[in-house]
């Protein structure tokens, strides 16, 4: 009886393939990979990668959507679909509805999920939306005392907004 290849193999011949430029053998090799391992992030976000390295954004988006369906608390899909999303038309209402989506999950404890809002906080910054960023920072900061990363992260947001006594004041907050 013949054995079962793992889907790591299949992964590595697509890694294999794209770094060749045999784009159509390797997207065959992803397609593989995703459907006997739909819930291994790694094949989705390299699968992704590629398609929007050969220039298809809207199909690397898709890819995305597709194994953040399977992999809802996958923080390394969401950060890549926010860069996506940062890019695409109506990309902004989407991110929020993955946030969204994240709230509404029961499963979806803090612990899991810090750093999607962390993600979340930071996108909402760079779109110009300061009420929501500070909240998602503060719920953070309130949720995760311990994480020296929010801290940091939300200091520099108050810098790049030149509120420099708020950015001094969190950072001495997540010191103590």
């Amino acid at each position: 009886m013949p054995q079962k290849i793992h889907w790591r193999i299949y992964l590595e011949l697509a890694d294999l393939a794209k770094r060749e430029s045999k784009f159509g053998f390797a997207g065959s090799m992803f397609k593989i990979v995703v459907s006997i391992q739909p819930y291994a992030y790694q094949g989705w976000l390299e699968y992704s990668k590629m398609e929007e390295e050969c220039g298809n954004y809207e199909q690397s988006r898709k890819i995305i959507q597709m194994g953040l369906k399977l992999n809802p608390l996958s923080e390394n899909l969401f950060t890549k679909a926010v860069k996506l999303e940062d890019r695409a038309p109506n990309g902004t209402a989407r991110v929020r509805e993955m946030v969204e989506r994240i709230r509404a999950n029961r499963e979806a404890s803090i612990d899991k999920t810090w750093r999607i809002y962390l993600e979340a906080a930071l996108f909402e910054g760079r779109m110009g939306n300061r009420k929501e960023a500070r909240a998602l920072f503060q719920y953070l900061m309130t949720e995760c005392k311990g994480h020296g990363t929010i801290h940091l992260e939300a200091s520099k947001y108050e810098e790049r907004e030149n509120q420099l006594i708020s950015a001094i004041d969190t950072c001495n907050t997540g010191i103590k």
